[in-house]
Formats: C-alpha cells, structure tokens, sequence
C-alpha cells in the first residue's frame, strides 16, 4: 500500500467551518454539541498512513501483516459549559467496508495524545493511534461524544 500523509499546513489560512457542520475533509473544523451541551469544534488536521515508523521509534512492534496510523485533531470549546471527556473517546477509523477501527491503547512521545477536558475558551490537539490490518482501507475518520454514532457525530473524508 503506498504510502499517504495529508494535513493541514499552518501557513495556509484556517479553513472555515462546513456548512451543516457534519461532513468534510481533511483541515477543516466541524461544529457540533457534546453530550452536556458543549458547543465544539473539532479539526481533522493530519492523518499519517502508514506511521510505522513512528510505532516503531516509541518502541512499539507490529505483527506481521499490520500496520499503525496516526490522526491528529484538534478541538476547540466554544461554549461555557467545560467538555470534560478524552477528546478522542471514541474517535475512530472507517473502513471501506463500513467497518470501524477504535484507538489502539498507546500514545507516542513524538506525537502526543490527547488530555482530558477542554475548558471553554480553550483549543487542544492531541494525536490517536490506530493498529490495524495492513489491507484494510480507510476512507474516513469519525468523530463522536459517545460509543454509538447520533446526530452530534462528524466525518472527515480521508480519499484522495
């Protein structure tokens, strides 16, 4: 599988955010509520596929025939009530089949990972690893403030 990094360069202007706030690419920022009423606006900025070199460089090994990804988002709390979950919760990778990747349980020095909360006013980014099966195709990253998707949930488009 060749190999794919997109992101969001810094020197380029801040996207705006998508009309209807709940489909985009890669560098945009959605809008959506948390489950307490936060108002939130998360950015897909990057997606490192593969990223094994990075695994690897945290002292982490693959088995044969997998392969990592890295995502970094960023999420901004535009509210006054605090968002006081793991940002990337459930925060997950689609699957051209309509399957789902969850977070693998690691967090690499060189990328670091979200931290609980985001206080209103406050912007945060933080990266998510993923460990999957090398032929397994991405097409999406998904983002929700609980396990199942609702009508809160953002999807970035990860195609070329």
């Amino acid at each position: 599988m060749p190999q794919t990094a997109s992101w969001a360069r810094g020197d380029e202007p801040r996207p705006a955010v998508a009309a209807g706030g709940r489909r985009g690419r890669i560098g945009e920022a959605l809008e959506t509520q948390g489950l307490e009423g936060e108002q939130l606006t998360v950015q897909l900025l990057e997606v490192q596929d593969p990223a094994d070199f990075l695994f690897g460089a945290a002292g982490y090994r693959l088995e044969e025939g997998e392969r990592s990804v890295v995502v970094h988002t960023e999420i901004t709390n535009r509210g006054t009530v605090p968002f006081a979950s793991l940002p990337d919760n459930y925060l997950e990778l689609v699957t051209d089949d309509g399957g789902t990747v969850g977070k693998a349980p690691v967090s690499l020095t060189s990328r670091p990972p979200h931290r609980i909360g985001v206080r209103p006013g406050e912007t945060l980014g933080g990266h998510t690893v993923y460990v999957l099966p090398e032929a397994t195709h991405v097409v999406a990253v998904r983002w929700s403030p609980r396990p199942e998707p609702d009508d809160r949930t953002l999807t970035w488009s990860v195609l070329g």
